[in-house]
Formats: structure tokens, C-alpha cells, sequence
């Protein structure tokens, strides 16, 4: 385990100073020194508080990847998609030591909605590893999903547009490699489906988008469009 990993830099200042005033306790301490007693309380303090915090990181790192899972087989679970979002205020404000990290909770933050946000720690993760299986995988799926819009129009005003449809159907494949959890996602796969011919798939998809929220955008723009579950 990275002792530093997920500390602001104070508190990593905080565990090097800890260290230093131990190291030097110890050697006063040989050569006879009394009445250290309350500086080592505060070596305890200085060591323990960052170190702690290290090890909560790593133990919510481990939480949020399960819990996102959860929530990405089960998207209309409304105690799993809060669970995500509890564990990622605990840690998403934290920097992240590696590029695994950066993409586990760009992973979460795109399976919540949070996309702004899940696009920003992407682009950490590559820019600290940019052959990160994880990372390269999130933006393979954003960017399918990106893509959905545009080519679902092209395709509904074109529909014996053979080359449009094998392009979306692609795209189709490259978001639903992994499971999805972001309504928004789901609401134009189920248009790209629809698009496609593929009736009973987008009604599927689409009753995961009403049951997540029947009142957001996303829901009331594909129940206008008719791809309503049966």
C-alpha cells in the first residue's frame, strides 16, 4: 500500500515531519535525554492522522469499486446508486495516487451522472498512464456513447442507410461492453437501439431510464418517443 496515497500535501508534510521529530527523539533519548514523553505524543499524532486517512483511502477505493459494480447490475437501485455517491465524497475531493485510481472514480462519478466530473479524473488517469486498461476501457464507452446522438439521428432520417447503421451498431456494442448506470447513457442507447430496429432491447434499456427517475429529461424525451417498455 502507498503510505502517501489520497493525503493533501499538508498531510504528507505532516507524516514526513512526524517521522523526522520520531527519528530525532529517538536519538536524544540514547545519548540520555528525559522529559520526551510529550513529544512523542505529538510524533503519534503527527504519524497517525495522515497515515489513518492513507489507510481509509485505500479501504473506500476497494468499497467504491464494489459498490459501482452493485449499481451497474442493478441501476435502478436507488440504495446502491447512494452508496456510490456517499463513498465518492469521501474520496473524490482526495488526489489520486495512480492512474487505477484516477479511472476507479472517474468510473463511479460517469456511473452516478456525475460526467463532467468522471471526463476530468479520466483525463487524469491518462495523462498519468496512457495505456491504462481501465481508463483507455471509460473512455472507449464515453466516447461510444458521445457518439449515439448524432448517429441515431443519422440513421432515423436515413433509415436504409446501411453504413450509418453498422457504425451505430458498433458504437451500440462499445458502450454496452460494461454495464451502464448513467441515466443519460442509457436513455440515448435505448434511441440507438430503437434506431436500429432492435425494439426489445431499448424497451429493456429503456424501463432501467424510467425506473432510475421517471422524471428526469432523459425519461420524459424517450417516453415522447414512443420506446416505452411493454
Amino acid at each position: 500500500m502507498n503510505l502517501f496515497q489520497g493525503l493533501y500535501l499538508g498531510e504528507v508534510v505532516l507524516l514526513v515531519l512526524g517521522v523526522i521529530l520520531f527519528l530525532a527523539l529517538i536519538v536524544l533519548l540514547l545519548r540520555g535525554k528525559k522529559g520526551l514523553i510529550g513529544y512523542f505524543v505529538v510524533c503519534v499524532v503527527c504519524i497517525g492522522y495522515p497515515s489513518i486517512k492513507s489507510f481509509q483511502y485505500g479501504e473506500f477505493s476497494v468499497t467504491l469499486a464494489d459498490q459501482t459494480a452493485a449499481l451497474q447490475k442493478d441501476p435502478a437501485d436507488p440504495q446502491a446508486r447512494q452508496a456510490v455517491e456517499k463513498t465518492l465524497a469521501q474520496i473524490e475531493s482526495r488526489p489520486a495516487p495512480n492512474a487505477q485510481a484516477s479511472a476507479l472514480i472517474a468510473r463511479a462519478q460517469f456511473a452516478v451522472g456525475n460526467e463532467a466530473a468522471a471526463q476530468v479524473n479520466l483525463e487524469k488517469a491518462l495523462m498519468a498512464d496512457p495505456k491504462a486498461p481501465a481508463a483507455l476501457a471509460l473512455k472507449e464507452k464515453i466516447g461510444a456513447i458521445q457518439q449515439l446522438d448524432q448517429l441515431t439521428a443519422a440513421v432515423k432520417s436515413n433509415p436504409e442507410n446501411a453504413a450509418a447503421k453498422a457504425e451505430l451498431t458498433t458504437k451500440i456494442e462499445q458502450a454496452t461492453k460494461e454495464p451502464i448506470a448513467n441515466q443519460e447513457a442509457l436513455a440515448k442507447v435505448a434511441q440507438a437501439q430503437a434506431a436500429i430496429g432492435k425494439s426489445q432491447e431499448a424497451a429493456t434499456t429503456a424501463e432501467k431510464v424510467f425506473k432510475i427517475n421517471p422524471n428526469a429529461a432523459s425519461a420524459i424525451a424517450l417516453k415522447k418517443l414512443m420506446v416505452v417498455p411493454k
